[in-house]
């Protein structure tokens, strides 16, 4: 990308046009940012900082299940994307979709969405420096040039932006310094692995206008190959772009301007036939099990996504008292890519699909502070998008069908959150969310005589209709501080997410679903919490018990038919429906906890136990089988237990880490009904057995804080596990995603 080799060549141009004496400053400065930003592992006195209720305030006394995990965290352990959070954060399961890696599909405490379809919202959401990410595609966001990442759990709303159901995972990138100041490094590693990134800051006008430019490039090779072609599969090619500007209007009005832009050009990803498929015999050829990454496709390798955003926030102090924040957003990505679904030379289920987002957002938010009992904000939060493609599926060369058509969103909402001190030590939380939404649907499914999808052949879903939702969400909770170090916290809220259409309905497979909208889903949670600093201040604990009511739970899955009317299923069919009800509880424990013996040692992880008992399963045709899994990627239990150390040698700092991290069993897939091969018993999901992955890393900085030097190994027990997959039998396709290999790399980085 032309632009990315422009901004990299500015930031070395900037770098080595500096001067001496400057340049030993900013390695001095960069030095105390370095200790500055380390908590320290002889104690913690110094604050973690989060603006999870839109003012700052220290980790330790949000009455809200969030985790903090900071960009030097990240870096240090060579986290690629969002995905590298999941070992970290209680309850959350984040991945890849199953078509192309920049898609994201999250959950937190059993409510997400696997369906990244234009018909469904996400049940999580995502947010890039305040502007929420409407849809999961180009979500899965690349970790570069990162202050921090907040993960908030348990429905959200009250606050900011979009209601979300599930949780709001919020990326905070790095802030724009006065002081000319950046970073330049690579990684290099197994399969090919070379990364480049970089980034500079500083002021353009003294007192009036800074900015901050920040670049990523992210290579590796394959994992795997596809035998028919020889080329790759689930290999990375990305480009990535940011630029800020920071602009001081006034005395109290500062004005900030932001853009970014993707370009990921990574093949396609490496679906992992687990099952023959006794179809390929019929079709002259065979497809017995291959191994990890490996396909035999016969599509050609296609597969593109761009995205870029632009966004103008301007804050105003207005008083001592009131601050007003603007946040207008814009924001577009596409991609087209071929998906082999049977990874067979055969065209058992081949489809090539384009797809497009666009939305634009307006935020107004008033923040008050007055410095006595009361604080609070009060909001208006508007959404207007849309989001729609084409998927031509091919299916054994004698069916084809086409799923066409957008879908627009209209979202307007009311929020607003406020704490009242009843006394020193008791405060009393309250928010409240209005929201409205329409979403408008136009399909125009078909089928065609032959595969190159030109001459119709009959139009099996043809509509245009529209729906209104609408929500009154309230959260309810109150807070003590039982002494400095140790406060709890009792909350009560409502979450919610509106309905939608099936893109993918059919007259002729799914009459009922033709037209008719699923319905919105709502999760009332209670949770119950303490933050506490023990030990004298040796031990970080924060502990959230949750339990809640959900209801009317969005579920996309696929469903065998007859198409021919023999009494056989052949074809399989999606469907998109409200599958049942489900009561969710658990418990989450965050600890950290540092050595008073041994002060260069620590420990910190988690523990996540979770209980999603399903009240109510859809079974519409009455046979006894659950038409579908109303709760996937939602593990009984997942933990993290990681041993750091941070001592200072060799005239400088040894930093080092080395983690296990757990996830119980973990059903994968929707799928339900009877078992095609067997009529007389259920269909079973995808499920992945309990596993492990090792992690660790050894670094040193310099101890001017300029050089340095890191190793990081990934899953070094090389477990193989599956992250999703596809589970359609009755077309012989049985198949899943693995999460990555064993991958050692080594970075070097310059601080300047």
């Amino acid at each position: 990308m032309n632009l990315v080799r422009y901004c990299v060549a500015l930031i070395c141009l900037s770098f080595l046009t500096g001067s001496s004496g400057p340049l030993a400053a900013q390695g001095e400065s960069a030095q105390r940012e370095e200790e500055e930003a380390r908590v320290p592992l002889e104690s913690f006195d110094d604050e973690i900082t989060v603006t999870a209720r839109k003012r700052e305030e220290s980790l330790q006394e949000v009455p809200v299940a969030v985790t903090v995990v900071s960009g030097d965290v990240l870096e240090e352990s060579a986290a690629v994307d969002l995905s590298d959070l999941q070992p970290r954060v209680p309850n959350l399961t984040i991945y890849p979709s199953r078509a192309q890696s920049n898609t994201a599909t999250a959950f937190l405490r059993g409510v997400g969405q696997i369906d990244a379809s234009w018909g469904a919202d996400p049940g999580v959401g995502i947010y890039l420096d305040d502007v929420y990410l409407a849809r999961p595609q180009a979500a899965l966001l690349e970790l570069f040039d990162v202050e921090r990442v907040e993960v908030l759990r348990g429905p959200q709303g009250t606050l900011y932006g979009k209601n979300t159901i599930g949780g709001t995972i919020k990326y905070i990138t790095r802030a724009i310094t006065d002081d000319f100041s950046g970073s330049i490094g690579s990684t290099i590693g197994e399969f090919g692995t070379l990364d480049f990134r970089a980034s500079a800051s500083g002021a353009l006008i003294p007192g009036r206008l800074r900015a901050r430019v920040a670049v990523a490039s992210l290579n590796r090779d394959g994992y795997g190959d596809n035998l028919l072609t020889g080329g790759e599969v689930s290999n990375e090619d990305t480009q990535a772009f940011r630029l800020a500007l920071d602009w001081v209007a006034a005395a109290d009005v500062n004005v900030q301007l932001r853009l970014d832009r993707t370009d990921d050009d990574s093949a396609e990803q490496g679906l992992t036939r687990l099952e023959s498929n006794f179809l390929c015999p019929f079709l002259n050829t065979v497809c017995d099990p291959l191994g990890p990454f490996t396909v035999e496709s016969g599509l050609e390798p296609l597969n593109r996504a761009e995205s870029e955003g632009y966004s103008l926030i301007v804050d105003w102090a207005v008083n001592d008292r009131w601050s007003l924040k603007s946040i207008t957003a814009y924001r577009d990505s596409e991609r087209e890519g071929n998906i082999d679904f049977d990874t067979s030379p055969s065209p058992i289920t081949d489809i090539f699909s384009q797809s497009f987002e666009e939305q634009t957002t307006q935020e107004l938010r008033f923040v008050y502070d007055g410095g006595g009992p009361f604080a609070g904000v009060v909001g208006l939060f508007y959404l207007d998008g849309t989001a729609g493609g084409r998927s031509d599926n091919n299916s054994f060369n004698l069916f084809f069908t086409t799923i066409q058509g957008f879908t627009d969103t209209d979202s307007i909402a009311l929020f607003g959150d406020g704490t009242y001190e009843i006394s020193p030590r008791l405060s009393l939380n309250v928010g409240l969310r209005v929201t409205e939404e329409e979403k408008r649907v136009v399909n125009n499914n078909a089928v065609f005589t032959d595969a190159t999808f030109t001459t119709l052949a009959a139009q099996i879903g043809d509509f245009d209709e529209s729906q209104s939702f609408s929500s009154v969400a309230p959260r309810l909770g109150l807070q003590y501080d039982f002494s400095e170090d140790f406060m709890g916290y009792l909350t009560l809220s409502r979450g919610f997410r509106s309905g939608g259409f099936n893109i993918r309905a059919s007259n002729a497979e799914n009459p009922r679903d033709t037209v008719q909208p699923f319905d919105d889903e709502v999760l009332t949670m209670a949770e119950v919490g303490f933050k506490a600093l023990l030990a004298d201040r040796s031990l970080r604990l924060n502990v959230a018990a949750f339990y809640g009511d959900y209801d009317d739970i969005q579920v996309s899955s696929f469903t065998s038919f007859d198409s021919d009317g023999d009494g056989v299923d052949d074809l399989v069919s999606a469907s998109f429906v409200n599958a049942g009800e489900a009561t969710l509880s658990g418990l989450e424990i965050e600890y950290d906890w540092i050595s008073r013996s041994v002060d260069w040692l620590g420990i910190s992880g988690n523990l996540s136990f979770l209980d999603g008992s399903s009240d109510g399963f859809l079974d519409e045709n009455n046979d006894g089988f659950v038409d579908s899994q109303v709760l996937t990627n939602s593990p009984d239990f997942s933990g993290l237990i990681e041993l750091r150390f941070d001592f200072p040698a060799f005239g400088g700092l040894i930093t080092g880490s080395a983690g296990y991290a757990y996830r119980d069993d973990s059903v994968l897939t929707n799928e339900g009904g009877p078992d095609p091969r067997d009529p007389s018993r259920p269909l079973e999901p995808l499920v992945q057995p309990s596993f492990g992955l090792i992690n660790a890393h050894i670094g040193w900085l310099a101890g001017d804080g300029t050089w340095q030097f890191t190793l990081h190994g990934r899953n070094l027990g090389d477990e193989e596990y599956l992250l999703t997959g596809y589970n359609l039998p009755a077309i012989g396709i049985i198949n899943g995603l693995l999460g990555p290999p064993r991958t050692i790399a080594a970075t070097v980085s310059y601080n300047f």
